[in-house]
């Protein structure tokens, strides 16, 4: 009998990809047909899986690195299949267990450094949870989560383990009920609890609550924490393990009731009694503030209706505490709308009928949206909708269903990041106070300021920031970096703490993001200046720098420049002889320290009259450019 041919198993990477993927830091192991990814980047691919799903992956992957054509589309559907199906990843073969397993081998060092913290103890060969910590940790318990409660307490969460973390948050979201470890309650705890009228038995092994407890506390339960049930009983949850608190929330949602009620009287039961109806006082007024503040407002017509049919069944109360008029009043709906929307038995019909008919008609939109898989605006949506749907809506109807049902188009869709930076835009933004008068003033009062680009080498790019002196045409100085960030144009305007500058100068500058922020703002006020700001998209209101920059890249051999540190030594020699040796035409031919020393000898006469000949420039400027402008318009549309 012949044998069975062995199936070969298909080759998903070349060598040269394997190469590729053993230097990557987020994969594990890889050879031709088998690619395993680190723990914790398997745990950031689930985040951006659980938000975006397929599409969330896809971005990780590319945002480190990978090629989602080099992986395949099938290894990437293997990803989605196991993270849909088996949740959140995990580093351990055996997940089927889900009891307190905190514990684990680390590095000796990280192990001794949480253990220094005293908020882990040794368990076994590893280290876990001390129980105090995770009684903390248990307590801010959904609305904390656990990193941002290791956080708090001061320890990096990287060093404590991803596994471990989510191995508690499991333990935390349990919803069955969870194998305790073996409990041993002190004398002292035991004494406690001995005679509390709502504890059947205490030992040394095992607690058990009375049905009373159970029949009472299964009422809170679903807007109460078990530790808060247990604490308005009067019983320390620090006392009770996890595990034990968890059994007891399974068993509080699960409670059938029965007619059982606490006979005992002593003090602790009537404090207790008496704390419990408190609570329960404040939660109907809080429930009764929110459906009042919050829910009613945005209420359906049907939902209202269906409320004041809900307060018309409300049982009768004897003492008549809680009428149907204090009701309506811890509710906030009128005597009157109450009686007319109790005899109008077509209230709010119309309105139901209309948001079904939406309902409808937004499928038709998501069908039109679907044809072709190519994305649609709403115009495009209202031209193409007859011939997919045969039906057909105003322009107006789309958009009022796509914005009430969230439909994204995908077109030219405004970004979050843009919206921010304009909001910041208009909040920092400064006046233009210079107007092009850049040589209407004297010396050291109007600085201009400005960021070029730098190409040099092989393909290397640096960035330049200048100050300079607009009436002078003085360089004050000019800074290379090879990052465009805040600390290139802070130092750039650092240098100006050492120039004896005229009082309330202007400190004239585009509206680029870096001179928007905080930090420089600050920096400029701190040095006693005005700051200004061009016009967006106008380099004439910055022109004398922008030339600075023409000049430097006219004249200057940068490009050959290896390194940065020769680009940098390049500019320091060609900002001094841009300021001693070249002479600039419309500055009488001087340079501009010599023209800097000769304005500060005019006198007072010739200030005057250079000040007269500069503002008649200026207006014949502005002539110039009123007539350009005209010019130019006539030839629009031509």
């Amino acid at each position: 009998m012949a044998s069975k041919k062995r199936r070969s198993r298909k080759k998903h990477f070349t060598e040269e990809q394997i190469r590729k993927f053993q230097n990557d830091p987020n994969v594990q192991y890889v050879d031709d047909h088998t690619l395993r990814f680190k723990y914790e980047f398997k745990v950031l691919l689930y985040k951006a899986w659980e938000k975006e799903k397929r599409r969330g992956i896809i971005k990780v992957l590319i945002d480190n690195g990978f090629n989602p054509k080099e992986l395949t589309s099938e290894f990437i559907n293997t990803l989605y299949g196991n993270f849909r199906k088996y949740g959140h990843p995990t580093n351990t073969k055996d997940n089927k267990g889900l009891r307190d397993k905190t514990t684990y081998r680390c590095d000796p060092e990280n192990n001794e450094y949480l253990i220094n913290t005293r908020k882990f103890v040794k368990r076994g060969k590893g280290i876990a949870f001390s129980d105090d910590f995770k009684n903390e940790l248990f307590a801010s318990y959904p609305e904390q989560t656990i990193e941002d409660g290791i956080r708090k307490a001061g320890i990096d969460p990287k060093k404590v383990g991803y596994q471990r973390i989510y191995a508690l948050q499991r333990l935390f979201e349990r919803t069955q009920p969870v194998k305790p470890r073996s409990v041993k309650y002190s004398d002292e705890v035991i004494r406690k609890y001995k005679n509390h009228p709502y504890i059947k038995q205490i030992t040394v092994k095992f607690l058990r609550f009375s049905r009373p407890f159970y029949n009472e506390a299964s009422f809170l339960i679903e807007i109460m924490k078990v530790d808060e049930i247990l604490n308005l009983y009067e019983i320390d949850p620090g006392d009770l393990s996890i595990s034990v608190r968890l059994n007891l929330k399974y068993r509080l949602f699960n409670w059938k009731g029965t007619d059982d009620q606490c006979k005992e009287t002593s003090p602790q039961l009537v404090r207790i009694q008496y704390r419990r109806y408190q609570k329960l006082t404040e939660l109907v007024e809080e429930r009764f503030r929110r459906i009042r503040e919050i829910e009613l407002p945005v209420m359906s017509l049907l939902e209202k209706k269906k409320l004041c049919y809900w307060i018309q069944g409300y049982p009768a109360d004897p003492l008549n505490i809680d009428s149907i008029s204090s009701l309506l009043r811890k509710i906030g709906i009128s005597r009157s709308s109450y009686y007319s929307i109790l005899r109008n038995e077509k209230y709010g019909v119309k309105q139901a009928m209309k948001e079904k008919q939406d309902e409808e008609d937004a499928e038709l939109i998501r069908q039109v949206m679907a044809y072709r898989r190519y994305r649609k605006g709403s115009r495009q949506i209202y031209m193409i909708m007859p011939e997919v749907t045969a039906r057909k809506f105003s322009l107006k109807k789309i958009r009022r269903l796509m914005k009430k049902f969230d439909i994204k188009s995908g077109i030219r869709e405004k970004k979050q990041s843009r919206i921010e930076a304009r909001k910041l835009l208009e909040e920092r933004k400064k006046s233009n106070l210079l107007k092009r008068k850049f040589r209407i003033a004297g010396p050291n009062t109007h600085i201009l300021t400005d960021v070029t680009y730098i190409p040099y080498g092989d393909n290397r790019m640096a960035y330049g920031s200048a100050c300079l002196d607009a009436v002078t045409g003085r360089l004050y100085d000019f800074t290379i970096s090879d990052c465009n960030d805040l600390n290139l144009v802070s130092a750039a305007a650092g240098r100006l703490e050492g120039v004896s500058l005229a009082k309330k100068a202007i400190f004239h500058s585009d509206q680029g993001s870096l001179y928007l922020t905080d930090t420089f703002q600050k920096k400029i006020k701190d040095l006693g200046l005005r700051q200004s700001m061009s016009k967006r998209g106008n380099c004439w209101d910055n022109a004398p720098q922008e030339s600075f920059f023409g000049h430097f890249k006219d004249e200057a051999d940068y490009r050959n420049c290896t390194s940065l540190v020769e680009l940098q030594t390049l500019c320091a020699d060609y900002m001094e002889y841009f300021n001693t040796e070249r002479r600039q035409w419309t500055r009488n031919g001087m340079t501009p320290l010599e023209y800097e020393v000769y304005m500060e000898k005019m006198s007072p006469k010739e200030f005057t009259e250079y000040l007269k000949k500069e503002k008649k420039k200026y207006h014949e400027m502005k002539k110039r450019a009123a007539e350009r402008a005209v010019e130019k318009a006539k030839t629009l549309g031509v």
